[in-house]
C-alpha cells in the first residue's frame, strides 16, 4: 500500500496554508487504497491538531513536547527519522519555505531519500514520482523523475487546500534524552507589517505595465472600492517602476494567489506572473494584444483598453449598487 508522509508546518501554534495544500496532494498521490500520514510537530499545538482532525487524511500524528518549541534541525530530524522507520513512506512532502530549505536536503541524506525541491507540479506513477520545477527564473519548466522513495517540497500556493474530512490526531512521543542540539533560537523578528495582504483576498485587481503610469492607478482603485473583498496588486514591472509596494506583487518573484476572482489588467503575462495567479477560481483578462500570453489561461478574455473597460465596469456597479 502507498504511504505518503506530509510534514506539517506550523509557527507559534499556527498551521501553514502550504500544509493543507500538501495534504491535497497527497491524497491524489496515494490514491483511494493509499494511505497519508500527517506529521506536526511543535510545543501547546493542541489547535494545530484540531485543525488537521478536520483533512481528508487517514493519520495525524502530534509530536507535541517543549523539545519542538522552536524549529531546530536535530529536533525535527530526531523526530521524523523514528516516524520514518515506523511508517516507511514512498513519498515525504514538505513546503518550500524558510523551514523547508533548511529541513528537508538534509533529511534527504538522513534518511537516505531523493529530493527534489520547489516544484510547481507532482505526481506519481508506477511508483515514479515526476516534478515539475521552474527554471531560469520561470522561463522553462523542467519534469524530472524520482524512481524509489523520495522527498518533495512544494511552492506555497500552486495545489488547492485539502477538502474536509474526520481524523483523530495520534500523540507521537519521541525520546530526546540522547538529542545533540547544535542550533538554538533566540527568538523572532517580524517584518514590518503590510498594509494588506494578497495572499487571502477574495478578489485580487492586478495591474501591468498597460497602466502605463502610477497617475493612472486611481481608475483601477476605484474599481477596487467598488468591489468587496478585492485588493489591488501588480505585475514586477508595476512594483520595480514603484508604482506599488512590493508586498503587492504577484509572480515567481512575489507572490501566490488563488483568489476566487482574478482581474488581469493591462498584463501580458509573461510565465513568471502566470505562475502567481493560474491557481485562481476565475479569470479574468483584459488587454489589447489578442495574442497576450494572459489569454491562455483566462476564463473570460477582452481583447480592448483597460482605459475603456475599467470605467464602464465601475460605472455598472454603481448603478448595480443603486438599484438596490
Amino acid at each position: 500500500m502507498t504511504e505518503i508522509l506530509v510534514v506539517a508546518e506550523q509557527r507559534e501554534g499556527v498551521l501553514k496554508d502550504v500544509s493543507l495544500e500538501n495534504i491535497s496532494l497527497a491524497r491524489e498521490m496515494a490514491g483511494n487504497d493509499g494511505n497519508v500520514t500527517v506529521l506536526a510537530m511543535g510545543s501547546g499545538i493542541k489547535p494545530v491538531g484540531e485543525r488537521l482532525s478536520l483533512t481528508n487524511a487517514d493519520v495525524v500524528l502530534i509530536a507535541d513536547d517543549p523539545h519542538l518549541k522552536d524549529y531546530t534541525y536535530d529536533a525535527y530530524r530526531h523526530v521524523l527519522k523514528k516516524v520514518a522507520e515506523e511508517r516507511r513512506p514512498d513519498v515525504i512532502i514538505g513546503g518550500h519555505t524558510s523551514l523547508g530549505m533548511d529541513f528537508f536536503p538534509g533529511i534527504s541524506v538522513a534518511l537516505d531519500m531523493g529530493v527534489a525541491t520547489d516544484c510547481v507540479r507532482a505526481v506519481r506513477n508506477g511508483g515514479i514520482v515526476t516534478v515539475t520545477r521552474q527554471l531560469y527564473g520561470g522561463k522553462i519548466d523542467g519534469e524530472f523523475s524520482v524512481e524509489g522513495a523520495c522527498i518533495i517540497t512544494m511552492r506555497p500556493g500552486v495545489c488547492k487546500p485539502c477538502s474536509g474530512g474526520s481524523v483523530s490526531p495520534t500523540p507521537f512521543a519521541a525520546d530526546f534524552s540522547d538529542l545533540k542540539n547544535r542550533t538554538s533560537v533566540r527568538g523572532y523578528e517580524k517584518p514590518p507589517r503590510e498594509d494588506v495582504d494578497i495572499e487571502k483576498a477574495k478578489i485580487v485587481v492586478s495591474v501591468g505595465r498597460g497602466i502605463e503610469k502610477k497617475e493612472n492607478l486611481p481608475i483601477f482603485e476605484e474599481l477596487v472600492n467598488s468591489l468587496n473583498g478585492s485588493v489591488l496588486a501588480g505585475s514586477r514591472p508595476v512594483i520595480d517602476s514603484g508604482w506599488l509596494p512590493k508586498g503587492r506583487q504577484v509572480g515567481v518573484s512575489g507572490k501566490t494567489v488563488k483568489p476566487r476572482l482574478y482581474l488581469a489588467l493591462g498584463i501580458s503575462g509573461a510565465i513568471q506572473h502566470l505562475s502567481g495567479m493560474s491557481g485562481s477560481d476565475f479569470i479574468v483578462a483584459v488587454n489589447k494584444d489578442r495574442d497576450a500570453p494572459i489569454f491562455k489561461v483566462a476564463n473570460v478574455g477582452v481583447v480592448d483598453d483597460i482605459f475603456k473597460v475599467v470605467p464602464a465596469i465601475v460605472k455598472e456597479l454603481k448603478n448595480q449598487a443603486q438599484a438596490k
